[in-house]
């Protein structure tokens, strides 16, 4: 689709805007998670498994959009720390099915209440309506970003 007459800077502006947004984001979260020893990728895991309960590895590669080696890492790393466990899915054998420890739960809850901590600081100066307008704007750029690659 073309661009609008006269909106290809604001575009560009408004997605360098975003995109240093999501760094901000990165490197403030790689810090809450570096403390309690899990990478950003390891925390959504356990974020999945608290949401969902045990799921399928395969599942829970397609839920994270990563891939299946990727997931594969991940769970490792988490495995060896005792945070998740796999068992063999009934009637596949090459089914693996992931759910998150006791040991696990806990750190996900300590993390996400760091998190919301930092959240709840780094959003203090907006109103409720100029929070729910942000909402529904990065919900909005969501959906056609999906839209411009088939995906929505």
């Amino acid at each position: 689709m073309p661009a609008r007459a006269g909106t290809a800077e604001a575009d560009q502006e408004a997605y360098s805007a975003i995109l240093a947004t999501a760094k901000v984001i990165r490197r403030v979260g790689l810090r809450v998670f570096s403390d309690e020893g899990i990478t950003d990728p390891q925390f959504q895991a356990l974020m999945l498994l608290v949401d969902e309960g045990p799921m399928l590895m395969r599942k829970v590669s397609d839920e994270l959009l990563v891939s299946p080696a990727n997931i594969t890492g991940i769970v490792d790393r988490l495995e060896e720390k005792g945070l998740v466990r796999r068992t063999p899915g009934k009637g596949d054998r090459r089914a693996t099915i992931i759910e998150i420890t006791p040991k696990g739960k806990a750190l996900y809850e300590r993390v996400a209440v760091k998190k919301a901590a930092m959240l709840q600081v780094a959003l203090r100066m907006f109103t409720k309506d100029e929070l729910m307008t942000l909402h529904g704007l990065l919900e909005k750029f969501q959906r056609e970003m999906s839209r411009s690659i088939g995906d929505g």
